[in-house]
C-alpha cells in the first residue's frame, strides 16, 4: 500500500485508487488523460496526489497524445462507452483504461456486454470491482495495428 501524500489524509477511496493504480503499474511518471463531464474532480484529484504528466481531454476525437492511463470517472452507460471506445481518447497501446459503468442486469444472460464491447475495442479486461450498483473496469489496451485516427 502506498503511504499518503504529506497533508493529505488517507480515506477508503483515495486509499482503493491508489491501491487500484498501483496494481495497474500507474505511478507518479506515468501519463495519466481523463476525461468526461466528471473529470475535474479526478484531475484535481491526481494533481493533490502529486501525479506529474496528468491532463485533461474532451470527450470524441482529439488532437492529444495517448496515455499510460485513461481515466473515465463518471458512469457510462453501454452507449456512451461505445461512442468512447470510437471516437474518443485512447490508452496506448499497453496502457489502462478505467471505467465505471451500471451494473448489468442480474436477469440477463450470457457475458458482461461491457466486458465484450472492451474486448472488441481491443482491450483485455485485468480487473472488475462491484459496488453502489456501479461497476468499475480496469482494462488494458491490447497491441494491434495502429487505429486511424479522425478526420
Amino acid at each position: 500500500m502506498t503511504s499518503p501524500e504529506p497533508g493529505h489524509p488517507r480515506t477508503s477511496l483515495s486509499d482503493t485508487l491508489a491501491d487500484l493504480l498501483q496494481g495497474a503499474g500507474v505511478d507518479k511518471t506515468s501519463k495519466i488523460r481523463v476525461t468526461g463531464p466528471a473529470g475535474l474532480a479526478a484531475l484535481l484529484w491526481f494533481c493533490r496526489h502529486r501525479y506529474e504528466q496528468v491532463g485533461f481531454v474532451k470527450s470524441g476525437p482529439s488532437p492529444s497524445d495517448d496515455g499510460d492511463l485513461l481515466i473515465v470517472p463518471q458512469t457510462c452507460d453501454i452507449d456512451a462507452l461505445a461512442a468512447i471506445l470510437q471516437r474518443g481518447p485512447h490508452a496506448r497501446q499497453g496502457g489502462v483504461l478505467i471505467v465505471q459503468t451500471p451494473e448489468p442486469d442480474e436477469t440477463a444472460a450470457g457475458p458482461d456486454p461491457v466486458h465484450s464491447l472492451l474486448r472488441k475495442s481491443g482491450y483485455r479486461v485485468e480487473r472488475c470491482l462491484h459496488g453502489h450498483h456501479r461497476e468499475l473496469h480496469v482494462a488494458r489496451r491490447r497491441a494491434g495495428p495502429p487505429r486511424r485516427m479522425a478526420a
